[in-house]
């Protein structure tokens, strides 16, 4: 069955990224989102993409940064992804598309 075979009450797959702006003044572009916490406010997660250097992941109020070349963060994506998959259906909030800010 292709896409445009697909009832209209099918769940339509994100895209993985949107295509860079070459025309802005900031390379830099952020992806952020906020994970619920069960007993304080919700924790920010963070990655920052420059061009020509690798990418910096901070989850929490800046407690856990990381540096990773793009084949690392390859590797972690797929582990991590395999790895949560395993512990069930993802939760309502994880279903927004995350778009991509310059600060």
């Amino acid at each position: 069955m292709t896409a445009q075979n697909l009832p209209e009450s099918a769940p339509v797959p994100m895209p993985y990224a949107d295509e860079p702006d070459e025309l802005t003044d900031q390379p830099r572009r952020f992806y952020r989102l906020r994970a619920p916490h069960v007993d304080k406010a919700s924790v920010p997660v963070t990655v920052r993409v420059t061009p020509d250097a690798d990418l910096y992941l901070a989850v929490g109020a800046g407690r856990r940064r990381m540096y990773l070349t793009p084949n690392e963060a390859w590797a972690l994506w797929r582990c991590l992804s395999e790895a949560v998959a395993s512990t069930g259906e993802p939760p309502e909030w994880i279903r927004v598309h995350v778009k991509p800010t310059t600060r």
